[in-house]
């Protein structure tokens, strides 16, 4: 989703509210995803992902090398996803601190029956279903440039990322995140 993140993102840049921008989508069929209610859900994701960006990430995101805009983007997406976010910290970075190569199957099973251990919600949710988790988690990795496919595996991908960007982000406060993608200290 990240060409159609963009679009939402310049329309949100131009001053575009939801409820404006929502109709601005379903009129000028601004994102080829197929049916109206589609477009719509997808639109409200976009939106509601990119609503973590204070104006400074947005702008990052619009005009910004393609790495560093991924990069926005999948710090957005952790910032909407507190599951996400706990995978990347957990899992990615410490691939990353441990220089594993790469995350197998094997790791986001072991993610998801440890987290449904201490989780009802997780724990109710059946192999269909954590399969499909696994796999968009997978594509988010793949498509940020954070993560490669090699067969089953997704090989971890270090990137350089805008300075001053990542010094924006720590800021905020938001070391942790930082921490998930780059594979700093839990500190």
């Amino acid at each position: 989703m990240y060409y159609n993140s963009k679009k939402i993102a310049r329309l949100i840049q131009s001053g575009k509210h939801e409820k404006e921008l929502m109709s601005f989508c379903v009129e000028n069929n601004i994102l080829p995803v197929g049916s109206l209610d589609r477009t719509k859900e997808v639109a409200s994701k976009i939106y509601d992902r990119l609503s973590y960006l204070d104006d400074v990430l947005l702008d990052a995101f619009i005009h910004s090398d393609t790495i560093t805009s991924k990069f926005i983007l999948l710090y957005a997406i952790m910032k909407q996803d507190r599951l996400f976010f706990e995978f990347m910290f957990e899992v990615y970075r410490e691939a990353i601190l441990n220089n594993k190569k790469y995350l197998s199957t094997d790791d986001f099973e072991h993610y998801f029956r440890v987290k449904g251990e201490s989780n009802e919600k997780v724990a109710s949710w059946g192999h269909y279903t954590l399969t499909q988790i696994s796999k968009a988690y997978r594509n988010v990795l793949k498509e940020s440039g954070f993560g490669e496919s090699n067969k089953k595996n997704i090989l971890v991908v270090s990137q350089i990322v805008h300075p001053d960007i990542l010094a924006h982000i720590k800021d905020f406060g938001d070391q942790y995140f930082l921490n998930s993608i780059l594979g700093g200290e839990s500190k």
